[in-house]
């Protein structure tokens, strides 16, 4: 099969098919007929070689195949459409699309809310999605359209050349305790610090780097609690003596909202990276760079409020 033999409404079809999952939503879009989107499918499958959906009840399920092709489409769809409106420039306020952001609970509310605010006025029909963040997940998600975007707290940057890495600011750990604690108005000892209750949620790793700060004296995080989100941890700092630790920025928020106290720490600032990751097929995607852009103009407003 040679370029020339293949139609562009093909790919338009098969752009239609990935995002609504239905021959008759998908024939809805295009202004088409039912008959015509099976028929563009049958084609689609000989050209691929791969059965590209399968019926699951009254959807479609994309194979693996077509997942691999859904963001190479989109992009080349993008381009096209660029080509045919070479004089109109990008305008967001006129833009529909829906993004998928993969993020931890700290992510969502550090970035992905803030975004979402920031793009009711400026761009009201762009719209973003939180979908929860697996590191060993999150490259394979990129690379077939499931995300469109990562917020990254975790770690090491992956190893991968398709992988855009762009780091959006450097944060800190901070300690936060209820007012009137114990601990609130002076700098505890380390030893007073570890033996204190300690709160861990599990999306937030934060009690390793604590400990290897304090592995010099001989002492670990007495972790009390173990929780499954932010919002159990900030419940039970409120109403105990448990302390509660998380990124910095996300601590702004929560003494903001909630009086929560921030704590002297009883060793040097814990710093770690806070990226943004995308796969390269997005890069000349208008609407995907604005994004980024609006996502690193909300990072560097955080960065100067901390």
């Amino acid at each position: 099969m040679h370029l020339r033999e293949v139609d562009a409404n093909l790919l338009v079809t098969l752009d239609a098919l990935l995002v609504d999952a239905s021959v008759t939503r998908a024939a809805e879009r295009l202004g088409r007929s039912a008959s015509a989107i099976s028929h563009a499918l049958a084609k689609l499958r000989e050209i691929f070689a791969d059965e590209l959906f399968v019926r699951a009840g009254q959807k479609l399920v994309p194979t693996a195949k077509a997942l691999e092709l859904a963001p190479t489409v989109h992009v080349i769809l993008a381009g096209m459409e660029s080509l045919l409106r070479p004089s109109k420039p990008f305008d967001p306020s006129e833009t529909s699309r829906d993004f998928a952001v993969a993020a931890s609970e700290a992510g969502e509310l550090i970035l992905v809310q803030p975004l979402r605010q920031r793009l009711q006025h400026l761009a009201p029909s762009v719209r973003v999605g939180w979908m929860p963040s697996h590191r060993e997940e999150n490259i394979d998600a990129l690379r077939h359209g499931r995300c469109h975007f990562v917020i990254d707290i975790e770690g090491a940057p992956p190893q991968a050349p398709d992988i855009r890495v762009l780091k959006l600011f450097d944060d800190t750990l901070a300690t936060l305790v209820r007012p009137g604690h114990p601990l609130a108005k002076r700098k505890p000892k380390a030893a007073a610090f570890a033996a204190s209750d300690h709160i861990a949620v599990n999306s937030l790793p934060v009690i390793e780097p604590i400990d290897r700060e304090l592995q010099a004296q001989k002492l670990v995080c007495k972790v009390s609690s173990r929780v499954s989100s932010v919002l159990v941890g900030l419940l039970l700092a409120l109403n105990s003596d448990a302390l509660l630790t998380l990124p910095a920025s996300l601590a702004l928020i929560l003494e903001q909202q909630f009086g929560l106290v921030r704590m002297h720490q009883p060793f040097r600032p814990i710093a770690f990276p806070l990226r943004l990751m995308w796969h390269s097929s997005y890069d000349r995607d208008e609407c995907h760079e604005w994004v980024r852009g609006e996502l690193v103009n909300l990072a560097r407003e955080m960065e100067g409020a901390g």
